[in-house]
């Protein structure tokens, strides 16, 4: 690793959390090996240890950061932690995640969408103004990645919503993709280069989220969304993602349960222990903090690797 790839990595690093302390925000690290509630981001691709009690490697703190605040009442809070993902047959990259990278974590209380938006919109421009001054004195950056950077922070952010970028692969650019299909890498830059900005896309299919991004209200319930973001940068891709989330109860309960994660989490635990059922009791925790609680908030997770890569216009994610 060169001299000046560590120094913009750290300058990217000190950067976001610069920003979150300076936005009010507490942060702490959690722990690397975890229960259930931790391993939940990508279940198919979770590390289990070979251990009595089912422990897997982190891949999200998102739920203890929710339990924090919450029960803390602590208005704002990040954690940077490893997140760790496992490919089924092989320990390699899915070609969209490292298997061992940094993660930056935010929950807010009392916030919504667009309060997201702009929390992304500002961290991100945060880090690139640093980036581009010390870059101007020091040259951190080539030329060409400088002026890259410099062209596209100018540009600022396009908001769409999925259907809308949906609409567009298929009219513009004649990609048979239905309404409900998850956004391939190639169909994210695709957008990117119709709009010649870094975008933020909203309000995707419910069924292809995390069970607890709140639910859009008053929607066409063959089109149910949710109210979260995806933010996509040039080359990287989608370098955030996040969601106001579910404050409904019975709403959380419903698709925790009818969700494929808790089924995927459960035939883990049958394997290790065959006690498939004690999955369910870790989570009845989680939703016990929002009983006659319908407390509003929302949070994101950014990887640092998928910014570098953005900042050096590389083709591949950036160890971070």
């Amino acid at each position: 690793m060169s001299k000046n790839t560590i120094i913009l990595k750290s300058l990217i690093y000190q950067s976001a959390l610069e920003f979150l302390w300076q936005e009010g925000f507490i942060g702490i690290p959690y722990t690397g090996i975890t229960n259930a509630t931790g391993s939940c981001e990508a279940v198919s691709n979770v590390f289990t240890l070979n251990e009595k009690p089912f422990l897997t490697l982190s891949q999200t703190v998102q739920l203890h950061l929710e339990r924090d605040i919450m029960q803390n009442g602590l208005p704002r809070m990040f954690s940077t932690n490893r997140s760790f993902r496992k490919d089924n047959s092989q320990w390699h990259s899915d070609g969209r995640h490292l298997n061992d990278f940094e993660l930056l974590e935010t929950e807010a209380l009392d916030t919504d969408l667009n309060w997201l938006l702009k929390h992304c919109k500002d961290l991100l421009n945060y880090i690139f103004v640093n980036v581009l001054n010390v870059s101007s004195k020091y040259g951190l950056l080539t030329p060409e990645q400088h002026h890259n950077l410099y062209i596209y922070y100018e540009k600022g952010f396009e908001i769409i919503t999925y259907t809308e970028g949906v609409e567009i692969l298929q009219k513009e650019y004649k990609i048979n993709i239905n309404w409900g299909d998850d956004l391939k890498s190639e169909h994210e830059q695709k957008l990117v280069e119709y709009f010649d900005k870094n975008l933020m896309i909203t309000h995707y299919p419910e069924s292809i989220k995390f069970f607890n991004m709140k639910l859009t209200r008053n929607c066409d319930p063959e089109r149910q969304t949710c109210e979260c973001v995806d933010v996509i940068l040039k080359h990287s891709g989608e370098s955030i993602g996040g969601s106001e989330r579910e404050y409904d109860y019975e709403i959380l309960r419903k698709r925790l349960y009818e969700g494929t994660m808790i089924k995927q989490l459960r035939q883990l635990k049958t394997i290790h222990d065959n006690k498939p059922e004690e999955i369910d009791q870790v989570f009845e925790e989680y939703l016990d903090l929002f009983k006659n609680n319908p407390q509003r908030r929302s949070g994101m997770g950014m990887g640092f690797g998928r910014v570098t890569q953005f900042i050096l216009g590389s083709k591949e994610i950036v160890q971070f």
